[in-house]
């Protein structure tokens, strides 16, 4: 419960500021990945079950912080799994080529959030939290993409953790 609580007050928190710091660039977006779980079985032994997941993000962003709230499910070899995450990341170089008028920007991030694990008819709920590194590159001024990597922890019985490879594609407004 408290941690539902705290998790709750972080994203209003985060919403309210990102409202007047982030106000010049939202952006919609969407990804695709390749997850892998690290799950116990039935009988409790070690498991890695692998699975793509889609899902969506909506967020904010300037030259330095992008803050995200991201959705993502995937459905693999009876394990399904439902995730809802707050990430941040943080822009830690910019390249700035005016000849193809392409904006490299690698990041490093965080995220915390809400996940659904079902497998072999047991369902469990929880929070995850995590890092992960990426790049993100604009190639127009509306439009970028993002290779990320996460790596998120678990508090549920039956999934320990899992790690992720994502390509997503944002639209700035």
């Amino acid at each position: 419960m408290l941690n539902k609580l705290l998790l709750s007050s972080l994203l209003i928190l985060t919403l309210s500021e990102a409202k007047d710091s982030f106000s010049s660039e939202r952006l919609l977006g969407i990804e695709v990945g390749y997850a892998g779980l690290e799950t116990k079985d039935a009988i409790g032994l070690d498991e890695s079950v692998s699975s793509v997941e889609f899902g969506f993000r909506i967020g904010a962003q300037n030259r330095d912080w992008r803050t995200s709230i991201i959705a993502n499910m995937s459905n693999s070899k009876g394990h399904k799994t439902q995730k809802a995450m707050l990430s941040f990341d943080k822009f830690v170089w910019q390249s700035l080529y005016k000849k193809d008028d392409i904006v490299f920007k690698p990041y490093l991030s965080g995220h915390i959030g809400y996940i659904k694990h079902t497998a072999d008819n047991l369902s469990e709920k929880g929070m995850l939290y995590g890092g992960g590194l990426g790049l993100a590159w604009n190639v127009l001024d509306e439009v970028d993409f993002d290779l990320g990597y996460r790596y998120s922890f678990t508090e549920l019985d039956n999934l320990d953790s899992f790690d992720a490879v994502t390509l997503g594609i944002n639209y700035i407004y």
